[in-house]
């Protein structure tokens, strides 16, 4: 089985690549590692929509991928979804794309430049069609965006408009891509901070980090057991 892991930075994902084996490497942005009889890939796009569209779209035409994981850290909308928290995000919307008019930004579909079940979207979101069992996260709703949002006239916009769980600045483009490409895919993320006023003394990096790596590794022990069975 080969897995394609997208991280938008090295820094969320190297706790999780240094118990691996490293082998030959694809280029700069795609590296090679063996973990038991998994083939593992890591593409490290850059930070944003665009950037990981283009080289996830680049990556998945050179090599055929059994699963795709976009995983990483991200922010909380919800109380309830304490810092360190690892979830499965199940849907994404694009909450920076559409017409500002007056005080108030319409999205493509309120615009009408889009149907709102126009593929790969559903009711104005894309949902992931793949349910791993042997995750056992929390299941959430994302909002991806070119900004980190950090005040409260952005965030009260963002929550009254797409009514999100958790922001991160990738997770949209890797369902669109997937979506088109029928490629299956995840999208893991711990949380590292509240979407609040930005104050970074509140965030826990290395928390969401750890999290994220020990979940990592529950999901792949699961699933090459499974494999193996079969």
């Amino acid at each position: 089985m080969r897995i394609l892991f997208v991280g938008a930075t090295c820094f969320e994902l190297y706790q999780f690549f240094e118990n691996l084996v490293e082998i030959e490497g694809e280029g700069k942005n795609i590296f090679r590692y063996k973990w038991y009889d998994l083939e593992i890939d890591l593409l490290i796009p850059g930070i944003g929509m665009t950037f990981t569209a283009y080289h996830l779209t680049r990556a998945l035409y050179i090599t055929k991928y059994d699963l795709v994981i976009n995983a990483g850290i991200a922010g909380s909308f919800r109380d309830e979804l304490s810092i360190g928290t690892v979830v499965n995000v199940k849907s994404e919307q694009i909450c920076d794309l559409g017409i500002e008019e007056n005080n108030c930004v319409l999205s493509l579909f309120d615009a009408g430049f889009m149907e709102i079940d126009q593929f790969p979207f559903k009711n104005g979101r894309m949902e992931n069609p793949n349910h791993y069992r042997e995750l056992e996260l929390a299941s959430v709703d994302g909002v991806t965006g070119n900004i980190s949002h950090g005040s409260s006239e952005s965030i009260k916009k963002i929550t009254g408009n797409f009514d999100p769980d958790v922001e991160s600045m990738e997770g949209a483009a890797v369902f669109y891509v997937c979506l088109h490409e029928k490629v299956p895919f995840l999208e893991i993320r711990a949380i590292s901070n509240y979407v609040e006023l930005r104050d970074t003394t509140k965030w826990d990096i290395p928390l969401a980090i750890e999290n994220l790596t020990d979940e990592l590794f529950r999901f792949l022990r699961k699933f090459a057991k499974i494999k193996q069975l079969s």
